[in-house]
């Protein structure tokens, strides 16, 4: 696979986990505010997710988890909820960032540009494909972590 097929599977990864994690962040938080006896329209709850990112989902999952009678602990899930910000991080620095492939440069041919407004860690802005696609399979695990977790708990 050539170089642009890698960093566009690479990206194509990282956007696609993270859509998948916030799409199901939602029906976590819709769902168990409606097995706890919420008896609004779970439509109501639109707004809120709209207007709410990562850390706000995450942390309003962990506040319903903390009310479920048969979670006996959201230590794990507050363990993972690290993870998912580490996987936000990851998925803003891609999207946000422009891209330069130089193959003969040795210490990472792909190359991230971002707009001045913008701070990155200054080891970030050069790296090789398999880092970037490590960072891909990385955006995976977290969002299967979070399936697994919702699945162990039923939640």
């Amino acid at each position: 696979m050539d170089y642009e097929n890698r960093i566009n599977t690479a990206l194509g990864k990282i956007l696609r986990n993270f859509n998948y994690l916030e799409l199901n962040l939602g029906l976590r938080i819709r769902f168990i505010a409606s097995s706890l006896g919420d008896k609004r329209d779970l439509t109501q709850y639109d707004g809120y997710l709209k207007r709410s990112g990562l850390p706000e989902l995450t942390s309003r999952l962990k506040k319903l988890i903390d009310k479920c009678d048969h979670v006996p602990s959201s230590k794990e899930y507050k363990k993972w909820m690290q993870r998912a910000e580490k996987l936000r991080v990851l998925r803003n620095f891609y999207v946000h960032g422009t891209w330069e492939y130089i193959p003969n440069r040795k210490e990472g041919p792909l190359e991230f540009h971002l707009p001045p407004w913008r701070t990155v860690e200054k080891d970030k802005t050069c790296m090789n494909l398999e880092d970037f696609e490590r960072d891909a399979q990385l955006s995976e695990e977290i969002f299967i972590e979070f399936l697994n977790i919702c699945k162990k708990y039923k939640i």
